[in-house]
């Protein structure tokens, strides 16, 4: 225990994010931000060698790593790759906002133990004034998600967006997200740094 708290502690002191049941290494598919706050560009077998440190700590956790940070399905590639190589007892968890091809999702779908899906709202007028972009790939995907028997995997975020939704809105998206099969939320508010 007292190897793991001192690697949980240097592992936080190095800039990596620490989650219960494992250790959220903040990775934008083949990026990494090192102690220093320079961004490296890794392959699939550096990013392991970063990472199968923390072996003996996600075995003893039931811990993983999780892809996120701008789309990692945009990177669906490297995720396959690295799974490929990692230890087949370590859990995979997606964080993403879904906006991309289905195929980009559908590669690794067999490999993902949960997906965090950050879907801004469901209401089109205000994903599109937050994104600049439609959410009709969210929803498909979406769907899919549910077609295959994985909304049990799945936590949707549904974030208050000051100046662009308010509770009543959050709870109709929550509402018509429950009606496609979804039933886990994680509810909470953005800190938009202008605003606060």
């Amino acid at each position: 225990m007292r190897y793991l708290e001192s690697e949980l502690k240097r592992k936080q002191r190095n800039g990596l994010s620490v989650k219960e049941g494992g250790i959220a290494a903040g990775v934008c598919a083949m990026a990494i931000l090192s102690s220093e706050g320079v961004w490296r560009t890794l392959t699939p077998n550096e990013l392991y060698g970063e990472v199968e440190i923390d072996d003996l700590y996600f075995m003893a956790t039931g811990g993983g790593i999780c892809f996120g940070g701008g789309e990692p399905l945009l990177h669906s590639d490297f995720i396959v790759r690295f799974e490929k190589i990692m230890n087949p007892l370590w859990k995979l968890t997606l964080e993403t906002s879904l906006n991309v091809p289905l195929e980009h999702l559908q590669a690794v779908a067999p490999l993902v133990s949960q997906y965090i899906v950050d879907v801004k709202d469901i209401h089109l007028f205000i994903y599109k004034a937050y994104t600049g972009r439609d959410n009709n790939r969210v929803i498909d995907n979406l769907k899919w998600i549910k077609a295959q028997g994985l909304a049990e995997k799945t936590i949707i975020r549904l974030p208050l967006i000051l100046e662009f939704n308010d509770e009543k809105m959050r709870q109709e998206s929550k509402l018509m997200l429950e009606e496609m099969g979804f039933s886990t939320f994680d509810e909470f508010k953005y800190r938009v740094k202008y605003f606060d």
